[in-house]
């Protein structure tokens, strides 16, 4: 698997199975490197300080572009403009934002704004999950390239 080209480029089309396996390990990488860089500066996930927000902050957006990438391929693949990845990516900044700037984000004291951004990332994450991660891209090719499935066989007559 070309991880350079799945993390950088967004060009093309990739299936569900590129997709998860992309995302899984980019989970994986940024849970371990927000843990380990939160150690070394010694702040807490939990009672984040201003040292913590920062840190969080600035890993979520070298992380973004990553991300965008998978979602914008995944998205030509079913048929989707590149765009649609802003209804996810935009209210995922607006919450790192908010948290850098300490209107949202303890975790131990949950405000309105935490609830309201949150609620929508999750609507959008639930339409994300389906329309990226279950449904089957679009057959032959599309705008964006070829199947990254193949071809397809000719109808029967």
């Amino acid at each position: 698997m070309d991880f350079g080209y799945l993390y950088t480029s967004f060009e093309g089309r990739i299936n569900r199975k590129r997709y998860w396996m992309g995302l899984i390990v980019l989970i994986i990488i940024m849970l371990v490197v927000l843990f380990a860089v939160n150690l070394v500066v010694g702040g807490s996930i939990l009672a984040p300080d201003p040292r913590t927000r920062l840190v969080t902050f600035v890993l979520q957006l070298l992380f973004l572009y990553p991300s965008a990438a998978l979602m914008v391929k995944r998205l030509h693949d079913r048929n989707r403009p590149s765009y649609w990845a802003a209804f996810l990516l935009v209210p995922v900044v607006i919450k790192a934002l908010t948290d850098l700037m300490g209107m949202s984000g303890d975790p131990l004291n949950q405000n309105g704004l935490d609830y309201l951004i949150g609620i929508i990332i999750f609507v959008v994450s639930v339409w994300f999950f389906i329309e990226l991660g279950c449904l089957r891209g679009t057959v032959g090719s599309n705008q964006y390239g070829p199947d990254p499935l193949g071809t397809v066989p000719a109808p029967a007559r």
